[in-house]
């Protein structure tokens, strides 16, 4: 009934192991674990899970690399296909904006005119619209900026000879946030067709020198090629497009930087290498930087005979540029071996593992019925058996069927009562107190007894005096150094035969936490009993070892060579107060007169 479901639903139900010989579900779990064994190798080692992923941030530095470059500028401009009367029919484009480009000139410019480089990025203009404008401004020497009129003259189109053969030299290093920061062990440069070109720049970071040729090849881009998505109005324009070389081109240069190895059969391969990939970005305008204006002067000034600043009439020429932009882009993963994401990429395969247990355990319930009753009992003879073979393996009672705490005493009625190991424990016990008690009688209580009733006399021949020889501590040794006095000299209390009251102001004991009645010394001979008046007070036989406590009204003997001390105060600031060792060498004795001998007998 009810009950029966309570049972069921709070029964704690797990996996149990089970031996079987069925072949069919030997295979069945040998197959699966192959499965599971094979894609664990693969996601782990393979595709690098044990290892924390991030994406880099792949730097670059660019220079001009010139010599090329101004090797070819003595060429004659006569050789170029795209300058004016050489065939070119790059006639009559007339730009969206209703700009007319005709018959363009070529031109020898030095690099530094047509190339800007910025932080993460480079221009290479190709061409320039080149126009001189005429302002007049009323007023003397054109200095009132009213009503200016412009005159627009010598407007010239014109491509840059030869600017594909300047090169490049780049140097990549690589950084990420776990510390890494060194350049790539290889540089591979991707081609269009699937080729790549390898560069190892070492230890010291060789460049890779790139044409502004090689670097528009591997994005497929020739600058005399029809641009396909350049726009424009003219009638001729429907027929033949502008080449990139008078549109101009964006270009995105990735760097995709990685140190693991994608070859299944080198796994372990960390050597880290920059990919180079070059990706050609369509626009319709014409690209290219800002229009660069320079001024070539007005009005001479009355002084110097020298252009005015001030005047507003002047001369200014303007230049148009479009040509070829590249932009650099990290990317890539690079990564290092984490404990947590490699303890995450086990426990995913273990997750498998049981899921592989659970599916072959399923089939084997369907296919035998032997295999269902091994798995699933859940009798009482189930769990006797199973708790005897608990109580066997315990490591406090092994080889015993039973726990020794269930055995009880019975009595003369038969009835159990007090289990066997309370019993021991109490005789235990007793037998410790009787010795505590049996210890704390001294030997020769004669003597002590009567030491105790009288006053200080002197020690019987043939024994020393004793003392009580106070240790300084490590504290106070400390506070002397840094206060730059003189070591402490420890206090010396002559014991005298008798009884001798022990408290605060006994030696340097003065903390308020010490009764000025804290323990009674009794001297006969060479032995000592110590008897607590309050709690507190302790000893150490040997003087090694740790503090005992005496409790209130105890009493101990002690002899030459152990410890006392005033007040116990274990694990607290400043450790115990008052530790003393007892000797018997010491100060000079000296006569006791009857003034000390009451001194003696009220304290310290």
């Amino acid at each position: 009934g009810v009950k029966f479901l309570v049972k069921e639903t709070i029964t704690y139900k797990t996996v149990k192991l089970v031996k079987t010989y069925d072949k069919t579900l030997i295979l069945l779990h040998l197959f699966f674990m192959s499965l599971i064994t094979t894609y664990a190798f693969y996601s782990i080692v393979v595709s690098h899970s044990y290892m924390k992923f991030e994406t880099p941030t792949t730097s670059v530095t660019q220079s001009l690399y010139r010599d090329d470059f101004d090797v070819l500028a003595g060429n004659a401009t006569s050789t170029l296909p795209y300058c004016v009367g050489t065939g070119n029919d790059l006639v009559d484009y007339v730009s969206v904006a209703n700009d007319t480009y005709k018959d363009p000139q070529c031109v020898r410019l030095d690099a530094w005119e047509f190339t800007q480089k910025d932080a993460n990025a480079l221009w290479v203009n190709t061409h320039f619209r080149q126009r001189t404008v005429t302002r007049t401004c009323p007023g003397k020497d054109g200095t009132e900026f009213k009503t200016c009129t412009e005159t627009v003259s010598n407007v010239r189109d014109a491509f840059i000879a030869g600017p594909e053969h300047l090169a490049l030299d780049l140097s990549f290093t690589v950084t990420a946030t776990f510390g890494l920061a060194q350049p790539p062990v290889e540089l591979i440069i991707r081609k269009p067709d699937g080729s790549t070109v390898t560069h190892s720049p070492g230890p010291k970071n060789d460049a890779a020198r790139l044409t502004i040729g090689d670097i528009l090849s591997s994005a497929g881009i020739d600058l005399d090629a029809q641009s396909p998505t350049a726009a424009g109005k003219s009638s001729v324009f429907a027929s033949k497009r502008a080449p990139h070389r008078l549109m101009g081109v964006h270009l995105r240069v990735k760097l995709e930087s990685t140190n693991t190895n994608p070859d299944p059969w080198q796994p372990f391969d960390t050597t880290l290498r920059t990919f180079v990939s070059v990706e050609f970005v369509p626009t319709k305008e014409m690209f290219g930087p800002a229009t660069h204006v320079y001024y070539v002067g007005g009005h001479l000034d009355f002084d110097d005979n020298l252009p005015s600043l001030q005047s507003h009439d002047q001369v200014r020429v303007e230049r148009h540029w479009s040509g070829v932009y590249i932009e650099y882009e990290s990317g890539g993963e690079v990564g290092k071996v984490d404990l947590i994401t490699t303890m995450m990429a086990i426990t995913n395969a273990f997750v498998l593992i049981g899921m592989a247990t659970a599916i072959v355990d399923n089939i084997g319930q369907l296919i035998s019925a032997r295999f269902y009753d091994d798995k699933y009992e859940d009798d009482g003879e189930r769990e006797i058996l199973e708790n005897i073979a608990s109580q066997l393996e315990e490591p406090g009672h092994l080889g015993v069927p039973f726990d020794p705490k269930n055995l009880r005493l019975m009595s003369d009625d038969d009835v159990p009562g007090m289990n066997y190991e309370d019993a021991m424990y109490n005789i235990m016990n007793q037998i410790r107190e009787i010795e505590d008690r049996l210890s704390m009688i001294p030997e020769e209580e004669g003597e002590f007894v009567e030491a105790e009733g009288g006053g200080p006399s002197r020690q019987p021949d043939g024994y020393p005096p004793l003392y009580l020889v106070e240790e300084i501590s490590a504290e106070k040794r400390m506070k002397a150094l840094e206060e730059e006095e003189e070591e402490p000299e420890p206090a010396e209390i002559l014991l005298y035969p008798g009884v001798q009251m022990m408290g605060r102001g006994c030696g340097n004991v003065l903390s308020k936490a010490v009764s000025r009645q804290q323990f009674t010394l009794t001297v006969v001979k060479d032995k000592v009993r110590m008897k607590a008046l309050r709690d507190g007070p302790g000893y150490m036989k040997d003087g090694v070892g740790r503090f005992e406590p005496l409790k209130l009204g105890k009493a101990v003997v002690l002899t030459v060579g152990d410890k006392v001390v005033f007040r116990m105060r274990e694990g607290k600031q400043g450790g115990h107060l008052g530790v003393h060792t007892i000797l018997d060498e010491g100060g000079e004795e000296n006569e006791v007169g009857w003034l000390e001998s009451i001194r003696i007998q009220l304290g310290c």
